[in-house]
């Protein structure tokens, strides 16, 4: 995973986050965290392995207890498998965080998965073994004479088979062209019907404003939207497409981002404020999402 996953950012726990069991690659046998404390913070570290016979108790480059460093540090977190089966470990690191006083403990439980793969020993010949293959000797003359044979039909049994193969790829991407042809055919015979039985006149919502799924749903208030005939929906060009767009933006500077409420891998929900833009002394609550 090439991306930042934060778990506490500015005092606030991303349970979203937490919730991810993550797959960790075979090849990959270490876990790097960062972390920092503003004030003293204690902690204490365990591991949970639900398979230890194919992955051993993980080892961390720190002691499992003591005091969250006043300054960002790294420390490591050695994930190696034993090798003697194949098995789909499930791996459970807990940080307890202690403030302040003792009642004040916060639970993290950080999730993994590893595919640990069983290692094949090498072949071990014995020296009997060696000794009577090197009395085997090679006789030309009473060489079974059918080597040539199977050798030939082998090699004709692998060609047709591949020759079959290719054919059956063939006719399933046929197949597939086709119904696409189909399907965009009837697609364009149902759009023509339309446009031919209402009038040009007739639009549609091509931009809206959403709200989140647990808000609860605006009845008195008019959000702005954009409407664009259906017939210049291919004939929009992007300068065109600006313009359009442009009466129904708002302005960064209008925006201030607040909490995250949530945060996935490609995105985050923030919780915002927007100052009106005829009285700039009112503010809305909203809810701002961001993609990268």
């Amino acid at each position: 995973l090439d991306a930042e996953l934060s778990y506490v950012r500015n005092d606030v726990i991303n349970h979203y986050a937490l919730s991810f069991n993550l797959l960790i690659p075979s090849e990959t046998n270490n876990l790097h965290f960062t972390w920092h404390a503003k004030s003293k913070v204690e902690y204490k570290l365990g591991f949970q392995v639900h398979d230890p016979v194919a992955m051993a108790l993980p080892q961390a480059n720190i002691s499992l207890q003591g005091e969250v460093p006043r300054t960002l540090s790294v420390f490591c977190v050695e994930l190696s498998c034993t090798g003697r089966l194949d098995s789909d470990v499930t791996i459970l690191m807990q940080l307890n965080l202690t403030m302040n006083s003792s009642k004040n403990i916060t639970v993290l439980n950080f999730k993994r998965r590893k595919m640990c793969y069983k290692k094949l020993e090498p072949e071990v010949k014995s020296p009997t073994a060696d000794k009577n293959s090197s009395k085997a000797l090679f006789d030309p003359i009473n060489a079974a004479p059918t080597t040539s044979t199977r050798v030939f039909y082998i090699s004709v049994g692998v060609c047709c088979a591949v020759i079959f193969l290719v054919a059956i790829i063939l006719a399933v991407l046929h197949l597939h062209s086709m119904k696409r042809i189909e399907l965009d055919d009837s697609i364009s015979d149902s759009s023509s019907s339309q446009g031919l039985s209402q009038p040009s006149t007739q639009t549609t919502q091509y931009l809206r404003a959403d709200t989140p799924n647990n808000a609860t749903p605006v009845t008195s208030k008019c959000y702005p939207t954009l409407r664009i005939e259906k017939n210049d929906l291919k004939s929009v060009t992007l300068m065109e497409a600006k313009a359009k767009v442009k009466d129904i933006a708002i302005s960064r500077e209008r925006i201030t981002l607040k909490d995250v409420l949530q945060e996935g891998t490609f995105g985050r929900i923030f919780h915002g404020i927007l100052i009106e833009e005829k009285d700039p002394s009112k503010e809305k609550q909203v809810f701002v999402k961001t993609v990268k």
